[in-house]
């Protein structure tokens, strides 16, 4: 577990029913309604990279300290069909806390959700997770990361998603890095 204390055990089950919620919604949408009487099954999440995150970036007293507002979960659902702006289909799930957002996808696999970290943002800045000082550029949504970072292979996928790929996969700000 992240840290024993009943608090900070607390807030985590707090962040973990709310990606649950996110994940439910999710499948709902893709997944046909259940006739009556069959059951969904119900899925495990996996959020160990979450928890690695946050213990490298709050102490203990530090986790306690925060109130639930310091820890939200946003997801965010890119797609071919958003407007002005098409993007690769990608899911995201974002964990904002007070010392940076960590930016992350959640992977299905074998009735199990596994949260995976893919970046950390600070403001627009999108970093590696290791070397934060590494970063891949600023982009204003978190669907123009992820057609950055993984457009190029997404691009193969989904051939007629962009009217001009090129355009789509160039990094907004080249320079200071």
């Amino acid at each position: 577990m992240l840290f024993d204390s009943a608090a900070n055990v607390a807030k985590i089950a707090m962040v973990l029913v709310a990606v649950w919620s996110l994940l439910a919604d999710e499948a709902s949408a893709r997944d046909p309604i259940p006739s009556p009487g069959e059951e969904r099954q119900a899925r495990a999440v996996n959020i160990e990279g979450v928890s690695r995150w946050l213990q490298g970036r709050f102490s203990e007293a530090e986790l306690d300290a925060l109130s639930p507002d310091d820890l939200r979960v946003e997801s965010h659902y890119c797609s071919c069909e958003d407007t002005p702006h098409p993007h690769y289909p990608y899911t995201v799930v974002l964990f904002l806390t007070p010392r940076g957002t960590l930016v992350a996808r959640p992977e299905g696999r074998e009735g199990a959700v596994t949260i995976t970290p893919l970046a950390v943002r600070h403001d627009t800045r999108y970093c590696e997770l290791e070397a934060e000082a590494s970063c891949y550029g600023s982009f204003t949504h978190p669907c123009e990361f992820t057609d950055f970072r993984y457009g190029p292979t997404l691009a193969q996928f989904f051939p007629s998603c962009k009217s001009d790929p090129a355009a789509a996969l160039t990094r907004p700000d080249a320079g200071g890095e």
